[in-house]
């Protein structure tokens, strides 16, 4: 089986300096390492129009350890990116140079505009076909730009670092400052009531932070839905935290790095949703650095989610074969699990997932490997789908983990049920082989679920072939049964 190809990612940013490696197989590209050192270079812009001198020494001594690992790892696609700090920063070409020389790479200075167009990419192969508009936020600036639309971004010195002179206002005075900053964004002004994707560290902490104020299981930052409400929360808990050291600790615990920050970033994101007079924000795991990894592939979230599957399993020609026949297998009832096409693919791909794990624990362990796959394009009801089918793949009973059982509802569960169970019966005739597996199809009629077998194949059908075809024609209230022809 052919290596994936290795992308290393190098971005310099106003508050951190983070090299992650993408693992490239035709469009999936999964995370392979992923490291950052929180060097502040912005920390001192607003004041000094300067990089800030501790930071800058930071960074360039991180950047000789990601040029090690790049070097052992022989890895030539090297893709740097700095943003606002080095770009706003008057000493900025010096540090590039310096930069350049340890990394044995160029440099990338974005414009705000081109960092708009790269969060858009990254969003782009996160989500399957989104629309919207985009904010990415990093430590000096914020960008502005819709997700879909060759638009040029807008952007706003609205970062914490380049804020820093308001961090003892009171709340509604800083509010006040982003509104009339915002004022002047044409965006907001037209794409009112559009769907909103948050990009950024910032932003994942405040969704971090809200997961852990409602005591929410899926720790999974990407495709986390919060309201106006749930933002307030936040701000409410960070406000409390200044006076309240339980409460100050319960934040600290989520992200200590982080931490300052927060107010900063739930006040914006907040100010900023009112603006656009929409009611929920969708945060987004993908953006600038995904952007740069992917700016130039033929990659979008259908593909990426479908092609980073097999890639993120570590699978074989063999099961990928499987994975593509037992979709075919069960097409003929793939309209009774209310999901897209491009979903059920995945789902099916993820059949073989477990088949080297104890079989005594196989089933769980795949169901936390699927809920927690550095895939794209799942959204988190759709996660909690797949894993249960996935599991359901191994087991008739599966004994549901009780911190995710109120995620679901009864009816997904049924549906993901039937599907695992309708895998787990293409499995066992075919012994995971997708050449057999081809040589039988179900189909649907009145009030049967019939399984034909071609005549050549039938010393294949076992008892318990014929077992698992009425667990399955039972789940789907139908009678069972079985054909050789």
């Amino acid at each position: 089986m052919k290596s994936a190809e290795k992308i290393a990612v190098v971005d310099i940013g106003s508050n951190s300096c983070r090299m992650v490696i993408y693992e490239q197989s035709g469009a999936a590209l999964i995370p392979y390492f992923n490291e950052k050192a929180m060097a502040g270079l912005g920390r001192d812009l607003s004041e000094t129009g300067r990089l800030s001198p501790t930071g800058s020494e930071l960074a360039l001594q991180t950047f000789h350890r990601f040029r090690a690992i790049t070097a052992s790892l022989n890895i030539k696609n090297v893709r740097a990116v700095a943003t606002a700090a080095v770009r706003e920063a008057s000493d900025g070409p010096e540090f590039k140079k310096r930069a350049e020389a340890i990394l044995g790479a160029p440099i990338k200075v974005l414009s705000g505009a081109d960092e708009g167009r790269l969060s858009a990419v990254g969003v782009s192969i996160g989500f399957l076909g989104p629309k919207g508009l985009i904010a990415d936020l990093g430590g000096t600036s914020m960008e502005l730009r819709p997700v879909d639309q060759d638009a040029v971004g807008e952007s706003f010195l609205l970062g914490p670092l380049a804020r820093a002179q308001d961090t003892n206002l009171p709340f509604e005075k800083r509010r006040k400052t982003m509104r009339k900053i915002l004022a002047n964004s044409e965006f907001v002004k037209t794409a009112a009531g559009q769907d909103l994707f948050a990009v950024g560290g910032a932003w994942r902490n405040v969704a971090a932070v809200h997961m852990m104020l409602r005591d929410y299981p899926l720790r999974v930052a990407h495709g986390y839905k919060m309201t106006q409400d749930d933002v307030e929360n936040v701000i409410e808990a960070a406000e409390l935290a200044r006076s309240d050291k339980l409460t100050r600790e319960q934040l600290l615990g989520v992200s200590k790095r982080r931490f300052d920050t927060l107010p900063h970033a739930a006040l914006l994101l907040k100010t900023l949703m009112e603006q656009l007079s929409v009611d929920k924000v969708t945060i987004s795991s993908f953006g600038l650095r995904d952007g740069v990894a992917a700016d130039g592939l033929e990659v979008d979230g259908a593909t990426g989610l479908l092609d980073a599957v097999p890639l993120f399993l570590r699978s074989t020609p063999q099961s990928k074969l499987f994975g593509r026949e037992l979709y075919s297998f069960i097409h003929p009832i793939s309209k009774r699990f209310k999901k897209s096409e491009t979903l059920l693919r995945a789902i099916c791909s993820m059949a073989d997932a477990g088949a080297r794990m104890h079989p005594d624990h196989r089933a769980q362990l795949v169901y936390e490997q699927v809920l927690r796959a550095p895939v794209p394009s799942m959204s988190h009801s759709e996660r909690l789908f797949a894993a249960y089918a996935a599991a359901s793949r191994y087991t008739f009973k599966l004994v549901e983990d009780p911190r995710y059982a109120r995620l679901l509802g009864l009816g997904a569960k049924r549906r993901a049920k039937v599907l695992g169970t309708a895998m787990r019966l293409g499995s066992v005739y075919s012994g995971r082989s997708g050449a057999i597996l081809a040589t039988a199809k179900l189909a649907i009629k009145d009030d049967t679920l019939s399984m034909t077998v071609d005549k050549a194949y039938s010393d294949l059908v076992s008892e318990t072939v014929g077992r698992r075809l009425s667990q399955l024609a039972g789940l789907m209230q139908l009678q069972p049964r079985l054909t050789i022809d």
